[in-house]
This record gives C-alpha cells, sequence and structure tokens, in this order.
C-alpha cells in the first residue's frame, strides 16, 4: 500500500513539472514578451541596468553572494516585522499611487463598473457575461451603503480602487500566514516577496474586477486548509469544513475558474484517503470531504437566492456566451482575448435565440 501511495505523488510530480515548463515556454513565446514593441529609450535602459548588474554580480561574486544572503537571513530571522513594516509602506505608497493617477479603464472592468453606477445600462453586457453578476452585486451594495447617486465618477473609481487594494493586501497576509502555518518561515517570506514584486504595487491596484476580489475568499479559504489539516478536533474540523465549501461558493461566483483549486483538493484527498490504511481516519476524511460537497451544493443555492433578489441589473436569458466560446478562444491563436471569435458566437447566440422564437411562433400558429 505504502508503494501504491509513493507511486501515486510521483506521477503527480512527473505530471506537473512537464505542464510547468510548458506553461513557461508558452509565457516566453506571448506577444506581451516581445521586446520589439518596447520603445527605444526603455529597451536601451532595460540593458545598460541588466549589464550594470550582471558586471557587478560577476566581479564581486563572492561578495554579492554573502550579502544577499545576510539580508536574507535578516528578513528571515525578523520576519513578522518586516512583513507589517513594508505592509505599512506599501499601503501608503498604494494610497499616494491611486489619490495621483486616474487611468481610463475600458474593457470588462469598465462595464462592470457602468453596471455598478448605472445598472440598466448594464443589461446587454451582463446579459452576454452573467458571471460577473455575482461581482456587481457585491459591488453595487456597497456602493449604495457608502456612496450615493450623486457621487462623482472619479470618486466612485477611487473608492472601488482602494477596495482592490485592500483586497490585494489583506490576501497577501493571509497566504503569508497559510504558507507559515503548513509549512515554514523560509517558504512564508518567498511567498511574500513574490507577492510583493510582482503585485502589490502593479496597475492591479486600479482595476476592481474579478482577478483581485477572488484572492480574498480563495486566500481565506486556504487558511481553512490550514486548519483542517491541523486540527485535532472533529467539529472543529466539520467547521473548517463548513467554512471551505461556502468560501468557494463565493470563489465560484466570482471567478468560476477557481474552483479548480477545490477540484484539486477533492481529487487528492479522496484518492490519499482510499489508500489509507486507517480505517477510522480514513472515514472521518472522507465524512470532510462530504460536508465540504454539500456545504458548497447549500452554499450555491444561498448564493443563486442571493442574485435573484439583490441583482440591480435585469438579465435577459439565452444571451450568455458558452463555455465553449472561451474553449475555442483558449485554443486559438495565443489563447487570449479575440475579437472575430466573440462577434461571431454573439451571432450565434442572437440567432439561436430568434430561431427559437421564431420556432415557437410557428407551432403557436
Amino acid at each position: 500500500m505504502q508503494k501504491l501511495f509513493d507511486g501515486y505523488h510521483d506521477f503527480i510530480k512527473i505530471l506537473v513539472f512537464p505542464l510547468f515548463f510548458l506553461t513557461l515556454f508558452g509565457a516566453i513565446r506571448v506577444q506581451q514578451f516581445d521586446f520589439t514593441l518596447v520603445s527605444h529609450w526603455l529597451f536601451s535602459i532595460i540593458i545598460v541596468l541588466t549589464t550594470v548588474i550582471v558586471v557587478t554580480m560577476c566581479l564581486f561574486r563572492n561578495k554579492s553572494k554573502a550579502f544577499f544572503s545576510n539580508v536574507y537571513k535578516i528578513l528571515l530571522k525578523h520576519i513578522g516585522i518586516v512583513v507589517c513594516t513594508s505592509m505599512i509602506m506599501i499601503v501608503a505608497l498604494q494610497v499616494l499611487i491611486l489619490l495621483n493617477t486616474q487611468t481610463p479603464i475600458g474593457w470588462d472592468v469598465g462595464d462592470v463598473m457602468n453596471a455598478v453606477i448605472h445598472p440598466r445600462s448594464g443589461i446587454e453586457y451582463v446579459s452576454i457575461n452573467p458571471n460577473n453578476l455575482f461581482l456587481i452585486s457585491i459591488h453595487h451594495s456597497l456602493y449604495q451603503l457608502f456612496l450615493s447617486q450623486g457621487t462623482s465618477l472619479a470618486t466612485t473609481w477611487l473608492f472601488f480602487q482602494i477596495l482592490t487594494a485592500i483586497e490585494l493586501d489583506f490576501s497577501i497576509i493571509c497566504i503569508v500566514l497559510f504558507t507559515y502555518k503548513v509549512f515554514n518561515r523560509r517558504v512564508a517570506l518567498n511567498a511574500y516577496l513574490l507577492f510583493f514584486f510582482l503585485f502589490m504595487l502593479t496597475p492591479y491596484i486600479q482595476t476592481p474586477y474579478s482577478d483581485i476580489a477572488v484572492l480574498v475568499p480563495i486566500s481565506l479559504a486556504l487558511l481553512c486548509f490550514a486548519g483542517l489539516e491541523t486540527a485535532t478536533h472533529v467539529y472543529l474540523k466539520l467547521l473548517f469544513a463548513i467554512l471551505i465549501g461556502f468560501l468557494f461558493v463565493v470563489v465560484y461566483e466570482t471567478k468560476p475558474s477557481g474552483i479548480v483549486l477545490l477540484i484539486a483538493w477533492t481529487l487528492d484527498d479522496i484518492t490519499r484517503e482510499l489508500l489509507n490504511k486507517h480505517k477510522s481516519r480514513k472515514t472521518l476524511n472522507l465524512i470532510v470531504v462530504l460536508v465540504v460537497m454539500l456545504s458548497f451544493v447549500g452554499g450555491q443555492y444561498v448564493a443563486n437566492k442571493f442574485v435573484e433578489t439583490h441583482s440591480p441589473v435585469r438579465v435577459v436569458k439565452n444571451r450568455a456566451l458558452p463555455w465553449q466560446h472561451f474553449v475555442l478562444i483558449g485554443m486559438t491563436g495565443n489563447g487570449g482575448y479575440n475579437s472575430p471569435i466573440r462577434h461571431t458566437t454573439l451571432d450565434f447566440v442572437t440567432t439561436k435565440k430568434w430561431l427559437n422564437i421564431l420556432h415557437n411562433k410557428f407551432r403557436s400558429d
């Protein structure tokens, strides 16, 4: 049985690593990574800085290695102070950036904000993209609670951008706590540094959209996963299981693709328990998985009722983009937004709707 269990983990490693390098290869080949699209002066600055850094690291290799090693050890030793201090500085910089930067944002972000402020004008967008209806309902509730119809557009955008920055910062803290509790402080510091340089001062804080909003329930669910793995009391495990189910309802309603994490955990946990020799532990853990699934189903029912009751936008049925549309986009070109495919799909959806109407009309006649 142990050999079978070890073989299961080896199979996961064999499956994941090639996919990781395939993803990296695809990321390098995307159009956004084409240096010919970068302006000459910016490209020159990048080349000069890269050359200076590489030459300095080569000439002073031992000293550079010792310096960065000592800095990392200090950060690791005082990780709590480092995280708290840097988060305070980052929050101040985020607010400063948002107060002094006004960027016109269109696409889905602009459409979502337009539906939040003027629900009637968002009927067409939400009917085509009903996956954003939950986020629009939440944001519209916050808009009514903290703002008013007379609030200027700039103030409204600023409010939701600050909210987005708060969501991002809160999620990062939760992820650091999760990695610290499940792994160790070294992994927690690496996770924090990764998020620190990639997300915290990027344009993400200016886009109040599901990409950042979904991080809140996901990071809280990760903390619940950590609690589920470390809890010894049965009732505490069941409580974490219920919370995980409810949180992933929010994840699914905010960003449907986020449900992949729950599916992966479920498959992994079921497989591990089926290979487990301890019957009592196997029974308890399978019950936990069942509780997660039941709480997800129940939470989904509640979420649907919430959207039906509190949705500010009336959705026209049979106008939503089918899942096949997104699969086709992902398999075409670089997998990014594809306007011709979108227009073709919308024409098909519209045509299908009208064909059904005509068919019903002819039958009634």
